[in-house]
């Protein structure tokens, strides 16, 4: 072999040597082997500033593909759209959420899909959009902003309501309520004196009331034996009235059971005898009145009988 055809086949050795090399890099470079991937468009109002071409695509921070393109949508200037390219059996679905997050203090972002579960609908491609497009929600920033641009909203709204409450004619009034609670804490301590003897007329008051309460028992059987006396001497009258009655009515007939013999002795002493016989039968009669009276009431033996009212003209 001449020197001539050996520097050949030492140059193709090198040449394949180097192409074999830069194959295996792009192939490593690539991940390995050849893998299908699926395309998804994400529309999102919010600033991307940090998220760059081939930044990650992360499911629940699992990196599963990549950005292809970031651009303006021309049917909506205010809105960016973002193509994502991810790797085929990735679990997106019509829940599924595509999120803006940003790492750390280097300002890199990357988008974050989260959402979703087994019993989730597919998500199907809209007939006006190349790729099925996956709803976007607002990132932690956002989020964080809009919430303290709220906060800040109600403060604003406080300090104004709190500026109307605090003007000249309110503090003014404001004023006189304290000096008015001043006045009526010192009055109330002024009359703190009373007020103890008050109490304590109140707690003698108190005591009294429960000693007559402890005597009522007492006076209550003072006064049942009291009516029950009434009662026995009621009935006595009415005894006695009976009695009386009843002599009458013998006497009247001894004096029919005489006949024409007691006719001449008693011509002189009958009248005398029949007003007796009269007063006889209306004592009985007045003892028998007083004696249902005091039944009904006993209470006229002490006090006598009830003052009437006098009548028109009286």
């Amino acid at each position: 072999m001449t020197p001539k055809s050996s520097y050949v086949l030492v140059g193709l050795f090198v040449l394949l040597l180097g192409v074999a090399l830069i194959a295996g890099v792009l192939w490593l470079s690539t991940g390995g082997p050849p893998k299908d991937y699926e395309f998804y468009l994400v529309y999102m109002t919010e600033s991307v500033s940090g998220l760059s071409m081939d930044a990650p695509v992360k499911y629940k921070g699992v990196s599963v593909g990549r950005v292809r393109d970031i651009r303006l949508n021309p049917e909506n200037p205010e809105e960016v759209r973002i193509l994502l390219v991810v790797l085929e059996g990735t679990p997106i679905n019509a829940e599924t959420r595509a999120t803006l997050e940003v790492q750390g203090l280097t300002g890199v972002a990357h988008v974050n899909l989260s959402g979703g579960g087994p019993d989730s609908a597919p998500l199907l491609k809209d007939r006006n959009e190349p790729y099925p497009v996956i709803e976007s929600k607002p990132s932690l920033l956002v989020r964080l902003d809009d919430t303290v641009s709220e906060l800040l909203g109600n403060l604003i709204d406080v300090t104004d309501r709190l500026n109307v409450l605090l003007d000249d004619e309110n503090q003014l009034q404001i004023t006189a309520t304290l000096k008015n609670v001043e006045a009526m804490t010192a009055n109330f301590a002024e009359q703190s004196q009373r007020i103890d003897a008050l109490l304590s007329d109140v707690s003698a008051l108190l005591h009294t009331a429960r000693t007559a309460t402890d005597d009522l028992p007492q006076l209550i059987d003072q006064i049942e034996e009291g009516a029950a006396a009434f009662e026995s001497m009621a009935a006595s009258f009415t005894e006695t009235g009976e009695n009386l009655q009843a002599a009458s009515s013998d006497l009247q007939r001894t004096v029919s059971a005489s006949g024409q013999d007691l006719r001449s002795f008693t011509a002189g002493t009958l009248p005398e005898t029949s007003a007796l016989v009269s007063e006889l039968r209306a004592t009985a009669r007045n003892l028998r009145d007083m004696s249902e009276q005091l039944q009904s009431d006993p209470s006229r033996l002490l006090f006598g009988p009830p003052k009437t009212e006098p009548g028109p003209g009286e």
